[in-house]
């Protein structure tokens, strides 16, 4: 039997339904992590989840649909809570859950699913001991874009911050008697 949604559809994108855009505080985050390497320029999130979870709240294993893109990642916020990992996940009881690894997601945290991690583990939120929120940001699938969606301008073309190093000159203090020589290999002064 396959799952669907109370109005008979598949669990997949919604093509015809209307999408409202990324507000614009989610989409300084979106930037950020580009810019930071923490999201690759391949992968620009185009689709937000906030999840607000209160006391006892959890999330079932679930493996993230493949109408989005991987990577795709998850921030915390309020509290910090665990996800648990694992291809099979053992139902404790109401809300607990065990798995192969259970990874701390502390406050401010962010973390990236890839990989195994995204397509072969199932992943689970136990419950919650207090309130908190979960962002995940996802890249839609080009081929399952809602028809009348609009790509955002703010998000196109961002790159990642340069990882080389600026290459500085290296000043070292003179001894006293090579003040007045000028040092091996020095370059003309430019004045600004």
């Amino acid at each position: 039997m396959r799952l669907k949604d109370r109005n008979g559809n598949p669990p997949s994108i919604i093509r015809y339904e209307e999408v409202d855009p990324i507000p614009p505080l989610l989409k300084e985050m979106i930037k950020r992590m580009v810019s930071w390497h923490v999201l690759p320029p391949s992968c620009i999130p185009n689709s937000c989840i906030v999840n607000i979870y209160d006391m006892d709240d959890c999330i079932p294993p679930h493996i993230d649909h493949h109408d989005f893109v991987r990577p795709f990642c998850t921030v915390s916020f309020l509290s910090e809570c665990n996800i648990v990992f694992g291809t099979e996940l053992k139902r404790n009881g109401p809300g607990d859950f065990s798995g192969s690894a259970s990874i701390p997601l502390p406050l401010g945290s962010v973390l990236v699913l890839n990989g195994n991690s995204a397509d072969v583990a199932k992943h689970c939120v136990p419950v919650v001991p207090t309130r908190r929120i979960l962002i995940t940001f996802r890249k839609m699938d080009d081929s399952k874009i809602p028809y009348d969606f609009i790509h955002d301008p703010d998000l196109q073309n961002l790159r990642p911050l340069s990882l080389r190093r600026q290459q500085h000159p290296i000043i070292l203090p003179l001894q006293q008697d090579q003040k007045d020589q000028p040092p091996k290999n020095a370059q003309p002064s430019q004045k600004v």
